[in-house]
């Protein structure tokens, strides 16, 4: 993908080197509202992008030190050609699987599911089933928020904001940037509740592939903005402002999330029954 240059405010120049974000530290914020301004900023700043965030419970650096931001199925400081072949393998048979849920219930979508790949690979990363070339973001900031300090035993979760284009579909193909950002919300059946109350996107470069001459130009930390690591308690809310409800964010009543269960379930034994297969035939 494009790298680009973040225009920062003044409060942030002590947290960035040369301007570079991803190599400086979070910025401290102790209130929703200070967050809100700081993001303000961030946006007039930078108006040849649109602002997306990530709520995460720590700040994930490299062994260079460098903030990083990779899509599931690129994570790990190196990985093998055959790590990376067959995580690939899994996505494939959890797409033909998943398709074949959708076409077999007559589900809402189910061609756009079997024709388009980033569709079955949005669900597939939303709900946890394999590791996908797309990363998890929103376009709410208390979503995001919520995320950083859900189950986070840290004092500050950290909440990440990413410049990318501008969308012009439920999947807005960008050649420009080398990227695709899938809109949840249009992509999902209504049955999928979770992306609902989630506001949730996903962005990935546009020629996936295997094989790449280097794997940084796959790091969203290449569109980073800013970083801030809010406090991690209820104080940091403020009068007339909350997180999330867990309940609202992961909902029992999400047919999705069980059929997604169904496909990690059967594929992981489809695997292994191979696995055993070849292991009796040596």
């Amino acid at each position: 993908m494009r790298e680009i240059t973040p225009v920062t405010p003044l409060l942030s120049e002590q947290h960035a080197e040369h301007n570079v974000v991803r190599k400086g530290a979070p910025i401290p914020v102790d209130s929703y509202v200070a967050l809100v301004k700081q993001v303000a900023s961030l946006a007039y700043l930078n108006k040849d992008s649109l602002l997306f965030y990530r709520g995460q419970d720590k700040d994930y650096r490299n062994k260079a030190g460098t903030s990083t931001y990779y899509p599931s199925i690129y994570r790990k400081d190196v990985l093998t050609a055959r790590e990376i072949r067959d995580r690939f393998e899994t996505l494939e048979a959890c797409s033909r699987k998943l398709a074949e849920k959708f076409a077999e219930r007559q589900m809402e979508g189910k061609s756009d599911v079997r024709r388009k790949a980033q569709v079955a690979w949005g669900i597939l990363q939303h709900y946890g089933v394999c590791e996908t070339p797309l990363l998890d973001l929103t376009q709410s900031l208390r979503a995001a928020c919520t995320f950083a300090q859900l189950d986070n035993p840290e004092e500050r979760g950290i909440v990440a904001v990413f410049g990318l284009p501008y969308i012009t579909n439920r999947i807005t193909f960008n050649s420009e940037h080398d990227l695709v950002i899938v809109r949840l919300l249009s992509i999902c059946p209504p049955l999928a509740v979770r992306p609902y109350f989630q506001d949730g996107y996903q962005a990935g470069t546009m020629d996936v592939t295997q094989e790449y001459s280097n794997k940084s130009e796959l790091d969203f930390n290449n569109r980073l903005l800013g970083k801030f690591a809010i406090l991690n308690d209820k104080r940091f809310w403020g009068e007339g402002f909350s997180g999330i409800p867990k309940k609202l964010l992961f909902p029992e009543e999400d047919q999705m999330s069980a059929l997604c269960d169904e496909v990690r379930r059967e594929v992981t034994w489809e695997k292994k029954s191979v696995f055993m297969q070849d292991a009796d035939a040596a």
